[in-house]
């Protein structure tokens, strides 16, 4: 397990309570756009500080018929030309590059029906939680990535 874990939210602090609840407006739709790229560049920071350049799927799900995200539905839950498997290539302990990670992590952040956690070994993990929090750990500090 990670040593250090980062919450990376889009939600702006000042609307947080005495207990760190979020109390403003929540917008739980992927914009498609500048805020989700800075979601994909904030993990390829901290990839890069934890030396990661390939990870692991762990507990892959694929969601069912019925549909509650914001989200239109997606041919293929957004797993289309990720795997040169097709859909098959997506599977616990798959080994992928971090660009398919990040696209995995985009489909994610879009609700398109796939979701997974992405690992490497103790050195690095990213999943997208609930309302698009994005959680992050590494086993180094990523100064750099904090940077940013």
């Amino acid at each position: 397990m990670p040593s250090f874990v980062y919450r990376i939210t889009k939600y702006d602090p000042a609307h947080r309570d005495e207990r760190g609840h979020y109390t403003g407006a929540e917008d739980t739709a992927s914009d498609h756009g500048p805020v989700e790229d800075a979601y994909l560049a904030a993990i390829a920071a901290f990839a890069k500080d934890a030396g990661t350049d390939q990870v692991e799927i762990r507990e892959p799900q694929i969601g069912n018929f019925a549909r509650f995200g914001l989200e239109p539905p997606v041919d293929g839950y957004g797993l289309a030309d990720l795997f040169p498997a097709g859909p098959a290539g997506f599977h616990d302990g798959a080994p992928v590059p971090i660009a398919v990670g990040l696209e995995l992590i985009r489909s994610m952040l879009r609700d398109n029906g796939a979701w997974c956690r992405l690992e490497a070994g103790d050195a690095f993990a990213v999943h997208v939680g609930r309302d698009q929090y994005l959680y992050i750990g590494s086993n180094l500090p990523c100064e750099t990535a904090l940077a940013r």
